[in-house]
């Protein structure tokens, strides 16, 4: 289409998820460690700072967990996918 709606709709399909997504209507952005720990991080800080095009996999080392690893997988998740409990842990680092 002209007005680019179907190139961006593709890309949403096929590419990798970006962390202004994140701040979509009933979506949150999501840490799980390999422990198995998983926690809802606030994306509000790091778009403050002009990262709202960063793909989430270039943020996931910017990420601690309270089992002593240095990183986290990031995704996006609808609000009906979210934990109801025994979620936290996981901390934005820089």
């Amino acid at each position: 289409m002209a007005d680019g709606s179907r190139q961006l709709a593709g890309s949403m399909a096929f590419g990798e998820a970006r962390l202004g997504w994140a701040t979509a209507a009933r979506s949150s952005l999501w840490a799980r460690c390999g422990c198995g720990r998983e926690a809802a991080i606030n994306p509000r800080p790091w778009i403050a700072q002009g990262l709202s095009r960063q793909m989430l996999f270039e943020l996931e080392d910017r990420l601690r967990c309270t089992c002593g690893a240095r990183r986290a997988e990031l995704e996006i998740r609808g609000l009906a996918e979210a934990p109801g409990a025994g979620a936290g842990g996981i901390h934005v680092f820089r």
